[in-house]
């Protein structure tokens, strides 16, 4: 009995035995279904030459661990939906436009709170704004 993706991936177990597993290679299966469920992938079961496509669940509910790749599928299914989100996220904050850094500095003998604009402090007096190439930043 081989597991394979269509696009060549095993288990990576050739391994002849009278049982039906080899020790610790249906973790080895249930792994691989896991991951291949999860990605959608169609899982090609290969007994006596004999070739059985199907998704993950439907192999693995063959097995006692059947329940199991069921639950890691959702699970992992849910884990990269919240990873999507993340970065959907991040993608927005970046292209957000930034609120300029205050800075505080020194102009003339007063002192103003402001934001740089290229070389120039833009600050505020009496509701106007004003803009300072000569400043000392404090």
């Amino acid at each position: 009995m081989q597991f394979a993706t269509a696009d060549g991936r095993t288990t990576g177990c050739a391994a002849e035995t009278k049982r039906q597993f080899a020790p610790g290679h249906d973790a080895k299966l249930k792994s691989f279904l896991i991951k291949a469920g999860a990605e959608g992938a169609e899982v090609i079961r290969i007994v006596d030459g004999i070739a059985s496509p199907a998704d993950a669940s439907t192999h693995a509910a063959k097995f006692v661990f059947g329940h199991m790749v069921a639950a890691g599928i959702t699970r992992a299914e849910g884990k990269a939906a919240e990873k999507a989100e993340r970065a959907a996220a991040r993608a927005a904050r970046k292209a957000a436009p930034r609120k300029p850094k205050k800075v505080t500095a020194k102009v003339g003998r007063a002192t103003f709170t402001g934001h740089m604009d290229g070389d120039h402090l833009v600050y505020e007096v009496k509701g106007k704004e004003r803009r300072a190439l000569k400043f000392t930043a404090v």
